[in-house]
């Protein structure tokens, strides 16, 4: 982004992403879309304010159910006189059906339309994804990201998106060459080759210095990872109250997972939380210390302290029921968040607080088979088999993956074995045998079911 447009641009938004953040809070997804993309035509290239939160309101909104687009309301939102119009039309699209990939590929293309680099990074990435969960990816969008990433001049990005395209077209002479292009850019932009002399003269014998790159990879990532939270730093503490400074530095500081550099994050976030009230940094905070904790833990477990590292696991499971329980009065309406306070509340034995925040978390779609699952453990728990068998019966009726289904047909069985439903548990506990063998002790329990029943 140039000067010039920052200067236009910076503010003007403001109202409306603050708007959006509060009517958001409520799960008012459509109206917080509306004032996103308002914001975002007044500021484009605000990623943090404008863009980032957009996504994450589009995500809660289809994860609760929420529809595409219909063909008029589309057509309403074609085009646009302005490049900013054409963008947030766009996006408005894409907010309505985020995974849709040709809505990303629109998004991407209006972003390259506009001199907002940060913005076709951020919709590159994105779509880079699609295409590494996408059943087969499509070469032509490879392309597309990897030209985008080498115009934004990240190379470092646009190099892996060519060689998903070479795995899909090996042969292919323009790839290849595009491949040695981006290596040789990507590797004069870190400063290896800027003493002078041509292009041509930088690239020479590219393949043995490929070969040493290979070797001091980690040390070249950490000096260019120092530089950046460098770079980063002095732009924050010229203007230490811009969001976007605020998680750029913290971002930079955390690629490093370093306790030093953590808990310097940590601080800045800190700072953030108490001069701008916005709860969101506070968030960020806890997931780092989260972070912290189990790596601690990890290391204990491996070093084979195992007393230290059980009583670790009992202060991460507090504070982590402590971070949800307060994130679940802070985001009432976030289902996700009642998910992960319930499966932590079900581990910790606060089976009648589970059980409450688990019912709720059924209600969000993508992970109402998991939430059910573990809701029925709760009931298991209080020996409330029948409550357990409805509950486990209802989620097999969503159909589950395989692997969910073994779950909840062992867990089903159980509970009928404890009610004393013998016959019933035995046609589930074979219902497991035939999917997998050998899941836990599926074997013995059918055998020793029939003899009981013979």
């Amino acid at each position: 982004m140039t000067d010039s447009q920052n200067k236009e641009t910076t503010g003007k938004g403001k109202a409306f992403f603050d708007r959006g953040d509060q009517v958001a809070e409520t799960g008012n997804w459509d109206f917080a879309i509306q004032m996103y993309l308002d914001g975002i035509r007044r500021e484009p290239g605000n990623i943090e304010r404008g863009h980032a939160p957009l996504r994450e309101v589009s995500l809660k909104r289809k994860i609760q159910g929420g529809k595409p687009a219909g063909f008029i309301e589309a057509m309403k939102r074609k085009g646009g006189k302005e490049p900013a119009d054409v963008l947030a039309s766009t996006e408005f699209l894409l907010a309505k059906d985020p995974g849709n990939v040709s809505q990303m590929v629109a998004v991407l293309k209006a972003a390259r339309n506009i001199d907002y680099p940060e913005v076709v990074k951020w919709i590159g990435h994105i779509l880079f994804e699609a295409m590494r969960q996408a059943k087969r990816a499509d070469k032509r969008i490879l392309i597309m990201i990897a030209e985008a990433f080498a115009e934004a001049e990240d190379y470092a990005s646009a190099l892996p998106a060519c060689d998903m395209a070479l795995q899909l077209d090996p042969k292919n002479a323009d790839l290849q060459e595009m491949a040695k292009d981006l290596s040789a850019k990507g590797t004069i932009k870190q400063g290896r080759y800027d003493t002078g002399g041509s292009f041509v003269e930088s690239v020479r014998d590219l393949d043995g210095q490929m070969a040493l790159s290979q070797r001091d990879h980690l040390a070249q990532s950490r000096d260019f990872l120092e530089q950046e939270i460098e770079k980063t730093r002095a732009a924050y503490e010229a203007s230490p109250d811009e969001p976007v400074k605020i998680n750029a530095l913290t971002e930079a500081l955390l690629k490093i997972e370093e306790e030093g550099y953590e808990n310097e994050a940590i601080d800045i976030l800190e700072k953030a939380y108490a001069d701008l009230g916005e709860y969101r940094y506070k968030v960020r905070t806890d997931d780092v210390r989260i972070r912290q904790i189990r790596r601690r833990y990890n290391k204990l477990k491996t070093d084979g302290q195992r007393d230290q590292a059980m009583q670790l696991a009992r202060e991460l499971m507090s504070f982590e029921l402590e971070v949800y329980a307060e994130r679940a009065k802070n985001y009432p309406t976030d289902l996700s968040v009642k998910y992960e306070l319930g499966r932590r509340q079900l581990t910790d034995g606060k089976l009648d607080d589970a059980i409450a925040s688990l019912q709720q978390a059924q209600r969000d779609p993508k992970r109402r088979i998991s939430a059910m699952t573990y809701l029925g453990q709760a009931f298991e728990k209080k020996q409330w088999h029948r409550e357990a068998v409805e509950t486990y019966e209802k989620a097999l009726e969503s159909e589950p993956p395989e692997v969910r289904a073994k779950e909840l047909h062992y867990s089903l069985a159980k509970a009928l074995k404890a009610m004393g439903e013998k016959q019933k548990a035995l046609d589930h506990f074979s219902t497991v045998a035939q999917m997998d063998y050998n899941f836990r002790d599926v074997r013995e329990q059918v055998e020793a079911l029939r003899k009981e029943i013979e």
